[in-house]
Order: C-alpha cells, then structure tokens, then sequence
C-alpha cells in the first residue's frame, strides 16, 4: 500500500482551524492593517489580533496533532506550518492537500 493510500483524510478540527486562521490572517492583513494604517482606525486590529492569535495558535496545535495522530508526513507537517504565515496559504496548501489525498 502506497503513502497516500495509507494516509487518512484530514481531521474535522484541522480543518476547522485551517478554515479560521486563514479567514483571520486574511481578514487582518486586508482590512484591520489597512484601516489602522490607512484610516487611523485601530479598533479593528485591537479584535482581530488576538482573535487571529487564538486561530494560529489552534491551528498549530492541530497540526501537530495531526501528526502524532494521523502519522502524516514531516514535510506535509513543515508546508502546512509555513503556509500558515501565507495570507491564504492554508486554503490554498489544505485544497492541495485533499486533491492529492483522493
């Protein structure tokens, strides 16, 4: 049996996480930066920042529990973490990830 037909789909909570961090990410770095930066208006990144700080940090966890878990690969384990600092990045690597796995 080959890897990928040995590897499990990926778990509810991961992309559950995956789906929050990068909507936050997102979210923070193309409208509160902007209207901080721009408009003079902090109030937006004084709530998405902790709140994109709590999707990170779950989404890491998941990450790393999906390994220990699932067994996923290191490098499947060190692009899902790198991507994850990619505005977008965990939409785009999680909808590469489910393509390949099937």
């Amino acid at each position: 049996m080959s890897e990928q037909q040995s590897r499990q789909p990926l778990s509810r909570l991961l992309r559950l996480a995956a789906i929050a961090e990068g909507t936050t990410l997102l979210l923070l770095v193309f409208v509160g930066v902007p209207l901080k930066h721009g408009f003079g208006i902090p109030e937006v990144t004084r709530l998405l920042g902790p709140l994109h700080g709590v999707a990170f940090l779950t989404y890491i966890w998941a990450v790393i529990n999906e390994l220990s878990l699932r067994d996923q690969p290191r490098g499947w384990v060190l692009k899902a973490m790198v991507f994850g600092f990619v505005p977008g990045g965990t939409f785009w690597f999680f909808r590469r990830s489910i393509a390949s796995a099937s």
